[in-house]
């Protein structure tokens, strides 16, 4: 027998004792009421009468038979009366208690049904929980008083399993992007290593090909860079340690900033960029920037990248955008490739780990605005759109 049993075992053995008791209790006072009800006074008056007309029939009993009829009737007629007066009350009263312990009997009946049993399930299902069974329901009944609140523990559960699952797969989707990190790191370490080792050897046959050796291993560990960079702004999203200071600033500036610091030689074009004061961290929304214009350089090497800051009254934004003149994204990828990991079709050996999206996303979203992905074709377009101060 399991605890939650032995408890409602002894819930249930105390309020049988308790209707016990009370039956017993209502079976006294009745009898007590029926025992003053048979000393009562007029009952006595009346017994009283029924003695004096037996004495009065004695003393006619020579006399006319007319006379002695009457007393007979007048003497029977007293004794129904005497009788009926004194059974109604006795009668009421034991319907009364009848009526209690039939009423108590049925409280604890109700009380039975309606209390101690659902909370013995509850008992045995928070038992279940505990011991991690999340998969077997709290059976409730909505017409119940508790109907509502058992609801809300199995609610409950249901909402720890899906924390559970979310956190297994968050788990497991760490592990994959640290072995999908590791793997990708070390294409450029070993380009790193094959070059650093070529240059210490003299293999190099002339000024320019040791200038080309130097850029591969720069460019190498650019990769590098970018990889560890990408996987500790992840870590950080996910702690929501990332601080993000927005002040009132001129957006232009920040977005002009973020093109040259990105340091790409030739093929980005810095287009239209409208000035105006936007709430925004300027420092993330370089960071922001840099991660699209990264992207770029990576799924679309060679093509032409455009930059754009155009503010738009009718909709009350102020919209950045960053479009590549690459592949683009599939369009069955393009509803997902702002998921944390997710890595579209078209990615083939390009290193990364589907987090450069995701990163520019939430720090946007951290700074009020949003991140919008169209299909330019060719090419893809970024938008980054921050509401204006009304």
């Amino acid at each position: 027998m399991t605890a939650a049993s032995r408890e409602g075992a002894r819930i249930g053995r105390r309020l049988v004792g308790i209707a016990v008791a009370a039956t017993v209790v209502l079976a006294l006072v009745a009898l007590a009421a029926t025992v003053a009800l048979m000393d009562d006074g007029p009952g006595a008056e009346m017994r009283t009468q029924v003695v004096e007309l037996n004495a009065a029939r004695a003393e006619l009993r020579g006399g006319e038979g007319a006379a002695d009829a009457a007393l007979v009737r007048a003497q029977e007629a007293l004794r129904a009366a005497a009788g009926v007066k004194g059974g109604l009350p006795i009668a009421l009263v034991w319907a009364l208690a009848a009526l209690g312990a039939a009423v108590v009997w049925g409280v604890v009946a109700y009380l039975h049904v309606s209390v101690v049993r659902p909370f013995m399930r509850l008992e045995s299902f928070a038992q279940d929980v505990a011991a991690g069974n999340l998969d077997t329901p709290l059976a409730y009944e909505r017409s119940n008083p508790f109907g509502r609140f058992t609801w809300a523990f199995d609610n409950m559960r249901a909402e720890i399993k899906r924390a559970r699952a979310a956190e297994a797969e968050a788990v497991e989707q760490g592990k994959t992007a640290v072995a999908a990190l590791s793997h990708d790191i070390k294409t450029p370490i070993a380009s790193i290593r094959a070059y650093s080792e070529a240059l210490e050897l003299g293999l190099a046959r002339n000024d320019a090909e040791r200038e080309g050796y130097a850029r591969t291993i720069a460019r190498k560990c650019d990769e590098v860079t970018s990889l560890t960079d990408d996987l500790f702004l992840h870590a950080l999203a996910d702690l929501d340690r990332i601080r993000v200071s927005c002040e009132d600033a001129p957006i232009a500036r920040t977005i002009r900033q973020a093109v040259a610091d990105f340091g790409v030689a030739g093929n980005v074009a810095l287009g239209r960029l409208d000035e105006a004061r936007v709430a925004h961290d300027p420092k993330r929304l370089e960071q922001a920037l840099e991660n699209l214009l990264a992207n770029a350089a990576k799924y679309a090497p060679g093509a032409a990248v455009e930059v754009e800051g155009v503010l738009d009254i009718a909709e009350r934004v102020y919209r950045a955008t960053v479009r590549d003149h690459g592949p683009g994204i599939p369009p069955e990828d393009l509803p997902f490739a702002t998921e944390r990991f997710y890595r579209g079709s078209n990615a083939h050996e390009a290193p990364g780990a589907g987090l450069g999206l995701f990163i520019a996303r939430y720090l946007v979203g951290q700074m009020g605005g949003a991140l919008r992905l169209e299909d330019a074709d060719p090419g893809l377009r970024v938008a980054l759109e921050f509401p204006l101060e009304p």
